[in-house]
């Protein structure tokens, strides 16, 4: 295990004219940390004074905040497991100067996600969510963080946010147990560059029959933030529950950069053609240790066919991809098979060319 100590940033030279509303983001091992924000001028310095630890490497990005305009990505240093006493790193991408201090040391083995844990239990910060019982919300996380197929949204409709969380545990488990403490304690959590705040009704509602309380809390929390008309509530059913659990692309590609804190997100419709080639690129992101979803019809995975597809599901892939393109001249000759998750367990495709394009409808990825 190595020990990463942020001394300071200082800007010679801002991005902006006047102050940079600077975003530092931190990823030990592939996994976001919370971000450390400051507004920088020239010459000015930001004691940081941070420490992190760390197995592998360490990736740091620095960001200028701007708004409406997208954010400007002011450079990236990535760190390994070297020791050293002073070392710098430079950000000058898009006219920036800035440098930081910081130093890497030797610390003592330790398991990232048994620590997240043990921190948890023995916080004594009451919770904010009446009908969750931390002893339930511990033995869910325990058992989740060992097996992410544990994730399940059951009779929900939250598939989308259930294929994301899915992947958060799968990629960044000691960060799945700190969202969870921070939610549980302070009925909000910090993701990539935003404050995710359930409503006060989600809160007060009952956990919904047949899904573990971690998934509830969490799973719930992300389609709620999403919801500015129809907020989730454990009692909501019909119409309004289902018009409340749709996630659309965009949302997918939202939660890809600000919960799984990916930079390189896409969306890959299929609504006429490119099937292949969207899964094609599927496989590409996760080759990569990146991710892709499928938006799908969920008669893909079980029951008979229906009289028409239409997209009312997102399952999240997970590689196995073989492809038979066919022949050329003979329509809907070819074959597919891979495997993906959804209602927390593996599902292995095998689909002819034309059944697999009627319940295919896009890819979202991020890498």
């Amino acid at each position: 295990m190595r020990q990463l100590i942020l001394k300071q940033l200082k800007c010679h030279e801002s991005e902006d004219w006047g102050a940079d509303e600077c975003r530092l983001e931190v990823y030990l091992d592939g996994a976001l940390q919370p971000y450390l924000k400051t507004n920088l001028n020239n010459k000015q310095v930001w004691a940081l004074n941070r420490t992190y630890t760390f197995q592998t490497s360490v990736d740091i990005k620095l960001w200028d905040e701007d708004s409406p305009d997208a954010d400007d990505f002011l450079g990236a240093t990535h760190i390994g497991t070297g020791v050293t006493d002073n070392a710098a790193a430079s950000f000058t991408q898009d006219g920036a100067n800035y440098k930081l201090w910081y130093q890497v040391i030797e610390a003592p083995d330790v398991d990232p996600v048994k620590a997240a844990i043990d921190a948890f239990e023995h916080s004594s910060q009451p919770g904010v969510w009446p009908y969750i019982q931390k002893a339930d919300l511990l033995a869910d996380i325990r058992s989740t963080v060992l097996n992410p197929f544990e994730v399940n949204q059951n009779y929900t409709p939250f598939c989308g946010p259930t294929a994301i969380v899915f992947e958060l545990v799968a990629k960044q488990p000691a960060r799945y147990v700190a969202l969870c403490q921070s939610l549980y304690e302070t009925g909000q959590f910090q993701s990539r560059t935003k404050v995710v705040r359930p409503s006060d009704q989600l809160r007060q509602s009952k956990v919904r029959a047949g899904i573990s309380v971690a998934d509830w809390m969490l799973i719930a929390t992300l389609r709620d933030s999403e919801n500015l008309i129809f907020p989730i509530d454990a009692n909501s059913s019909g119409l309004v529950n289902n018009i409340a659990g749709i996630t659309t692309p965009w949302e997918m590609k939202g939660w890809i950069y600000e919960i799984l804190g990916y930079d390189q997100v896409s969306f890959e419709s299929t609504f006429v053609y490119g099937e292949f080639d969207a899964m094609r690129k599927a496989h590409a992101a996760r080759q990569q240790g990146g991710v892709g979803f499928l938006m799908i019809d969920a008669s893909m995975l079980q029951g008979s066919a229906p009289a028409i597809a239409y997209p009312n599901h997102w399952v999240s892939y997970l590689g196995n991809l073989q492809i038979d393109d066919g022949i050329w001249y003979q329509h809907d000759s070819g074959h597919i098979r891979f495997d993906c998750y959804s209602w927390g367990r593996k599902y292995s495709v095998d689909l002819g060319e034309g059944s697999f394009e009627d319940y295919m409808w896009g890819v979202v990825t991020g890498c």
